[in-house]
Order: C-alpha cells, then sequence, then structure tokens
C-alpha cells in the first residue's frame, strides 16, 4: 500500500446543523495534529473521528462551543490504531448543532517521514 503524503494545511468547511458531514479534505498519513478553530460566534459544533456514516453524538465527539478551538493530537499513520483516514476505516466528521457554523481545519504535517 502506498504512503499518503499531503501537504495540505488548511481545510475551511461549512456545514448547516441537522446533518454530519465528512470533511472534504481528510488528514493524510503524514498529518500529526489536527487544530480546529470553530469561527462562529454563536454555534457550537461536534467534531469527531468516527467510522464512515456513524453520527456524532456525545460519547464520540467533542463539543467546540462558538470561538473556541480544540487541538487533536492523532499521530501519523503509523501510531494511529486505526490506520490511514478512508471511508473503509475512519473519517473526521463535523455536526453543527446550530446555525451554519464555519469551522477551520488545519492539519500540521511531517515532513521527511519513512512509509511504513
Amino acid at each position: 500500500m502506498a504512503f499518503s503524503y499531503s501537504n495540505e494545511l488548511l481545510e475551511a468547511f461549512t456545514q448547516t446543523s441537522g446533518g454530519n458531514a465528512n470533511v472534504t479534505t481528510q488528514p493524510s498519513d503524514n498529518c500529526h495534529t489536527i487544530i480546529i478553530f470553530n469561527t462562529d460566534s454563536t454555534n457550537s459544533v461536534r467534531v469527531g473521528i468516527v467510522a464512515n456514516g456513524v453520527g456524532l453524538t456525545t460519547a464520540n465527539s467533542a463539543l467546540i462551543t462558538a470561538g473556541s478551538t480544540l487541538t487533536l493530537r492523532i499521530g501519523t499513520y503509523e501510531f494511529r490504531p486505526f490506520g490511514r483516514f478512508t471511508t473503509a476505516t475512519r473519517v473526521l466528521r463535523l455536526l453543527a448543532v446550530a446555525g451554519t457554523p464555519d469551522v477551520n481545519f488545519q492539519y500540521l504535517n511531517s515532513v521527511g517521514n519513512t512509509p511504513p
């Protein structure tokens, strides 16, 4: 299996309340940290790493209140218990609690990793 390298650093994602959505740009194999900023001034969002199609709940996600930031240290591919972010394993999902908040995902990627 090929190592999936990316230099993608930022994903701006807007989600309307009432439905879960996979973030368009999923973290790559060399992504070790995701910084998530809820830019909305009034609405909270839920964010989680779940199996594709699984809805976010209080048990499997984190609540990011309006104007707040969450840092997820996920480790690069070879250190993640679930491996790659793919629709077959795990995906990064977002759920707007209300309104239509804009959320920024910043991916911190390693350079020079040796593929597994």
